[in-house]
C-alpha cells in the first residue's frame, strides 16, 4: 500500500450520501429484528410475572389463535412470518433508498 491511498469505511460514520442511505436501511432492519427477537419473548415473560402460582400464566397463554396458545403462536409462527416480511422490507427499503440514476 505504498503508493495507494487507504479507503476508510466506517459503519458508524458513513462518508457519502449513498453509504448513509445504506447504513440507515441496515439500522432500520436491525431495530425491527431486535424487536422481533427480544421484544416478543420479553413481552410474554413480563405478562406472566403477575401469576400468583408462579407458572407464568397470562392472557397470552390463555388466549388461542388458530387453535394454539397465543404465546406459542407468536414465537413459533409469528416471529418466523415476521422474519420473512423483514427480508421483504429490507429489499424494498434498499431499492427505494439506495438506488441512484447512475446505477440504472
Amino acid at each position: 500500500m505504498a503508493g495507494k491511498d487507504r479507503l476508510d469505511v466506517n459503519f458508524f460514520r458513513p462518508s457519502t450520501p449513498r453509504m448513509q442511505a445504506e447504513v440507515s436501511v441496515a439500522r432500520t432492519i436491525l431495530v425491527i429484528w431486535a424487536l422481533l427477537s427480544y421484544g416478543i419473548p420479553t413481552l410474554i415473560w413480563l405478562a406472566g410475572l403477575g401469576d400468583p402460582s408462579g407458572l407464568g400464566e397470562s392472557f397470552l397463554t390463555e388466549a388461542r389463535f388458530l387453535g394454539f396458545p397465543l404465546h406459542y403462536w407468536l414465537i413459533a409462527q409469528g416471529c418466523t412470518i415476521g422474519y420473512v416480511l423483514l427480508g421483504k422490507l429490507y429489499c424494498l427499503l434498499w431499492n427505494t433508498r439506495t438506488v441512484h440514476p447512475d446505477d440504472e
